[in-house]
């Protein structure tokens, strides 16, 4: 299985995340809550090391410090 692409779009309230296959493909397309087991649970179909982008909008910035010791 070739790994997947994980687009993930941050917003205050739902997230949207989009899996991509390596040829370009749109597999699925979620809006979650803001939680990390469902983040798991939308990330976890595109197997155990997809690439993953993470755009952080406006004003996030400001919390990278947290973020970065978290990795």
């Amino acid at each position: 299985m070739e790994r997947e692409y994980v687009g993930i779009d941050l917003h205050r309230r739902r997230p949207v995340i989009v899996r991509m296959s390596p040829d370009g493909e749109q597999l699925s397309t979620v809006n979650i809550d803001n939680d990390p087991i469902a983040l798991a649970q939308a990330i976890a179909p595109a197997g155990p090391n997809p690439h993953v982008v993470v755009e952080a909008p406006y004003g996030w910035v400001r919390h990278a410090a947290p973020y970065a010791r978290v990795g």
